[in-house]
């Protein structure tokens, strides 16, 4: 039997046994698979490469795990697929230095789906060795880290960083992921495997890839890329990354509190937060699918963001605040309490389901064209983006149209609709436009509008209320990758 071959007979019989073992003994599991390689280093980097092998992030070439070698673009995009779990292929055939032949073809394809490498030039090139701010960004991307401008420690080639990189590296950065070497970051330098490898063991602490039930992890970030994983009465010490490998499937959280964030990335059946879990954050970033996210009992979610993605988003139980950031998805709520949402995208829609309840919905001026769709409640909706549309059968009490609403419609019933100064082209259920400074009201059935109860638009027309009779009268007011 070859050497790859007992390498593969191990990491079954390791695979078999994972999620029978405790934390600590890991350790000495990944010494166990990485001693199959003959050159396997005693050095700084072992522990790095040793986790790297053991949760399947490096397979070796020809039998030896090669930490000096340099990492390419086309490892890297392998070793961050197989990271996170993801199968979903994106459609490369427009990058002429790929072929379908190629082993890293499949690779290339999923990354590209995940949306962290994107080409440059109109080419992959997959084998360039790539650089260490190259794989800086890649990371910031694939973990949904926030660009930041400000870094919070330095180094002494800080400004040898390419413009495109600043952002996503200073995230790393402020976050303790690289370390630097004797206080310089070598951003342009290549990256070894060594190095690569101790990178992802400086971010991701344990990967869990069997399903099963789990009472204990390690401090720091961990990362769940297989369906049918629990995690009950725990506390996750950095973030909670639920890999694009979750896919359709579910993850369940019962009585589990999250220091970090929890980045989603994968769950369609359901990411299930309940008991007393505790949750600060949600980033919701999936990008060949839908994702539902339950909040039961009394778990608490403070902010859900919804960052990404190409399909729709369902939200269930008490929520503080939503933020709907991704363009021309639908979000969304089913027997949901929402303290506030805020849409920022435009051609963005949002679906207050029966049994919701929405206290405040906020359309930014950058979400043009948001659509809002109510069968539940809303209490007050301010928008401030052009071709808003306010529809369903549910009850909305009052939308403020502010400046930069041109254009909007609002046909809830029985809705007050209150139009500021310079607002044009706001219609009720009428069809009719209202006059600019004014408040109307959509009628009970949402098929028509009453007349504005206060004027304040430039020659527009007042309603005066006289006994039972309206008189109309007239105001006068003044790098990639």
């Amino acid at each position: 039997m070859s050497s790859n071959r007992k390498l593969l007979s191990a990491l079954i019989v390791l695979a078999l046994l994972i999620s029978l073992m405790p934390v600590s003994a890991f350790a000495a599991n990944e010494a166990l698979v990485s001693s199959q390689f003959p050159d396997m280093p005693n050095d700084w980097s072992t522990p790095a490469l040793e986790s790297a092998i053991y949760n399947g992030l490096l397979n070796g070439i020809d039998g030896k795990i090669a930490p000096g070698e340099n990492l390419t673009r086309a490892q890297m995009a392998t070793i961050v697929v197989r990271a996170f779990g993801a199968t979903v292929k994106g459609n490369i055939t427009a990058f002429p230095d790929v072929k379908p032949s190629d082993w890293f073809s499949d690779y290339l394809a999923i990354a590209y789906q995940m949306g962290i490498i994107k080409g440059a030039d109109g080419k992959m090139k997959p084998d360039d060795a790539i650089t260490r701010e190259e794989v800086f960004v890649i990371l910031a991307r694939a973990l949904k880290l926030a660009p930041s401008d400000t870094v919070n420690k330095s180094f002494l080639d800080l400004g040898d960083l390419s413009t495109w990189a600043k952002g996503e590296t200073y995230s790393l950065i402020n976050n303790g992921y690289i370390n630097g070497s004797d206080g310089y970051l070598f951003p342009k330098q290549n990256i070894t495997r060594a190095e690569t490898a101790q990178l992802f063991f400086n971010i991701i602490k344990q990967y869990f890839s069997l399903e099963g039930t789990y009472t204990a992890v390690n401090s720091g970030n961990i990362m769940i890329n297989t369906p049918g994983v629990t995690l009950k009465n725990l506390t996750v010490s950095g973030d909670l990354i639920v890999g694009d490998g979750v896919g359709d499937g579910e993850v369940i959280l019962d009585n589990v509190k999250i220091d970090g964030r929890l980045v989603v990335r994968g769950g369609e059946n359901s990411i299930i937060i309940r008991g007393a879990s505790s949750v600060s954050s949600v980033i919701v970033s999936r990008v060949d699918g839908a994702v539902s996210v339950k909040v039961q009992g009394d778990a608490n979610v403070e902010v859900i963001y919804i960052v990404d993605g190409s399909d729709d988003v369902r939200i269930e139980g008490s929520v503080g605040t939503v933020e709907v950031a991704a363009s021309g998805i639908a979000v969304t709520t089913e027997g949901a309490t929402i303290e506030n949402m805020r849409v920022t995208a435009a051609d963005s829609t949002v679906v207050v389901g029966e049994g919701s309840t929405v206290k405040t919905l906020e359309v930014a001026p950058t979400a043009s064209n948001a659509a809002v769709q109510v069968t539940g409640t809303v209490t007050t909706i301010n928008t401030s983006a052009a071709g808003t549309h306010v529809t369903g059968s549910g009850k909305v009490a009052e939308v403020k149209a502010q400046v930069g609403a041109t254009g909007s419609k609002i046909e809830t019933p029985s809705t007050k609709i209150v139009v500021d100064p310079g607002v044009t082209g706001v219609t009720g259920a009428d069809g009719k436009e209202i006059t600019p400074g004014s408040t109307s009201s959509n009628d009970a059935t949402g098929t028509g509008t009453t007349p504005p109860t206060s004027g304040g638009g430039d020659d527009g027309p007042v309603y005066v209320a006289v006994s039972a009779i309206s008189v109309e009268g007239v105001a006068k007011v003044g790098e990639t990758l």
